[in-house]
């Protein structure tokens, strides 16, 4: 008997994963995304200014467009540092994560939402569209900035394997 006749192949599952892929998300659920997302920022800013502040409909002073700028800063930060997603986000199965796959930190959330204004200019989010296009990881700014993607959230595993026995 040889040394070859001794050798088997045996397979050891363990608890480890494959490396991360990370799949930027498409334009359009992105898009999708900041609609809702914008139209819940839009409403509590009418909620603010005018309900509680009373200002008029087509005031635009300072301090409306500075309750503006926190209302949206304050909405994305929350959401995407506790939860690596918005509302919008949820919806179309997206979620903020690092560049090296780690779900969205406090740091990460609040540098990729302070650079949001960037991406605003000159309206509507024109010159961040612009920067996804150009972008290999469809990153706008901020997520250059904060070193984040947006990708799709991975399905969910309805049926996960059993936990090992701690006793034997």
């Amino acid at each position: 008997m040889t040394d070859k006749d001794n050798h088997r192949e045996i397979t050891i599952e363990t608890l480890t994963t494959p490396p991360l892929q990370i799949q930027p998300a498409p334009l359009v659920r992105r898009l999708g995304a900041n609609l809702l997302d914008s139209s819940v920022v839009c409403l509590s800013w009418v909620v603010i200014t005018r309900g509680f502040l009373q200002l008029s409909f087509f005031d635009f002073s300072l301090a409306s467009v500075t309750i503006l700028f926190l209302d949206s800063f304050f909405y994305y930060f929350v959401f995407e540092w506790l939860f690596s997603i918005t509302p919008g986000k949820r919806s179309m199965k997206l979620q903020v994560v690092g560049t090296d796959g780690d779900p969205c930190t406090m740091t990460k959330s609040a540098l990729r939402n302070l650079f949001r204004i960037i991406d605003w200019i000159p309206i509507g989010y024109l010159f961040g569209v612009g920067l996804m296009l150009i972008s290999d990881k469809k990153q706008r700014a901020g997520d250059r900035i904060a070193h984040t993607i947006v990708t799709l959230a991975p399905k969910r595993d309805n049926t996960p394997p059993p936990a090992p026995f701690l006793f034997h």
